[in-house]
């Protein structure tokens, strides 16, 4: 049995999951802006002229293309945060999930010492308590679900910049 001032509070599972979904978002709203950034130097380097002489040519040319391997570098390392951050949130969902499964077993212990039960207000206030560890799971469900649903919306985010990302990537 763990000490109960280990335990998360409701609070601060509520706190831990928006915390999560709200740093994804955040390295997302980066991410679109790198993007975003990168197709305008690969639309740049498209419309370029690039007809004035050899070394100038080649200097500009080299020149843009070493702004866009840059913010390509940044991208990379701002994605690889995120993909920390989405592990994070998963590993925090795994251990929603463990607490659920905590309280399922609890369930079944109830319920196993309610059958055995025969006094009236025994009964009583056993269903009261597995009504509780219901709720609990409830919420347990819920906030592990929250936390399942930004990491998902998170990677279908991610993938599509990084799609966009490649598509213009230089072999």
């Amino acid at each position: 049995m763990a000490n109960k001032s280990d335990l998360p509070t409701h609070n601060e599972v509520e706190e831990t999951v928006e915390d999560f979904d709200n740093q994804m978002d955040e390295k997302e709203e980066e991410l679109e802006v790198l993007t975003e950034d990168t197709e305008t130097v690969r639309d740049v380097h498209e419309q370029l002229d690039l007809e004035t002489t050899a070394e100038g040519t080649e200097q500009l040319e080299s020149l843009v293309d070493a702004a866009e391997d840059e913010t390509v570098e940044i991208f990379d390392q701002e994605d690889n945060d995120l993909e920390g951050i989405q592990e994070e949130t998963q590993d925090y969902a795994n251990e929603i999930d463990d607490r659920h499964d905590s309280a399922q077993s609890d369930l079944e212990k109830l319920s196993d010492a309610s059958s055995q039960i025969r006094t009236t207000e025994t009964i009583n206030e056993l269903a009261n308590a597995k009504a509780s560890v219901l709720e609990e799971m409830d919420f347990l469900k819920d906030n592990n679900q929250r936390a399942e649903d930004a990491k998902a919306e998170s990677e279908q985010v991610q993938q599509d910049l990084q799609s966009r990302i490649n598509s213009g990537r230089r072999s």
